[in-house]
């Protein structure tokens, strides 16, 4: 996979559980390299969570796979991708249905497929109290609104693997938010 120019979609790539401690770390120099190692232009990273932004031709599956092999053969890391476009993290974004939420607290889930209704039920059993969980009408990404924090919660600690047969990973909306602005410069 080769190349990248201002007529290739501008996109982010979401990993899964690197930098959270537990030796899965992965600089983001290495991250950006890697990246760039692919061809993969217009590179660059947010926060240490693994949030890359690029331009790579391809559809999504393609791309999220090849940047995981990358950082498997090139970081000794197993991590899932899931890749957006500018417009499909705008909308996203644009669309949250929790406005009354703390951004901080309120986080999006995306995911490599669509969520089944099995999954979308696991993770409306686990809302207790104030929690909310919502499908998007993407159907791939989930909206959680923790307005009493993550610690301690059950949709927050069962969220991901709620999701399956899809795979998953959750930003919260500050996050999302802000990579939104640097996808549209």
């Amino acid at each position: 996979m080769t190349g990248g120019d201002e007529q290739t979609p501008r996109r982010v790539a979401l990993l899964r559980g690197v930098n959270l401690g537990g030796g899965r770390m992965l600089p983001m120099a290495l991250l950006r390299d890697l990246a760039a190692g692919l061809g993969w232009t217009d590179v660059a990273t947010h926060l240490q969570s693994g949030n890359l932004l690029f331009r790579a031709p391809g559809g999504a599956d393609e791309v999220a796979r090849a940047l995981s092999e990358a950082v498997r053969s090139g970081a000794g890391l197993a991590v899932d991708v899931v890749i957006r476009t500018g417009p499909e993290l705008c909308v996203l974004v644009d669309d949250h249905p929790f406005a009354d939420g703390d951004p901080s607290r309120v986080v999006i889930a995306c995911c490599d497929r669509p969520v089944g209704e099995l999954a979308a039920r696991r993770l409306a059993d686990l809302a207790t109290g104030r929690e909310r969980v919502e499908l998007a009408a993407s159907g791939t990404d989930v909206y959680a609104d923790f307005p009493d924090g993550q610690a301690g919660s059950r949709l927050a600690a069962g969220l991901v693997a709620s999701l399956r047969p899809a795979t998953g990973t959750a930003r919260n909306l500050r996050t999302m938010g802000r990579l939104v602005e640097l996808l549209r410069r």
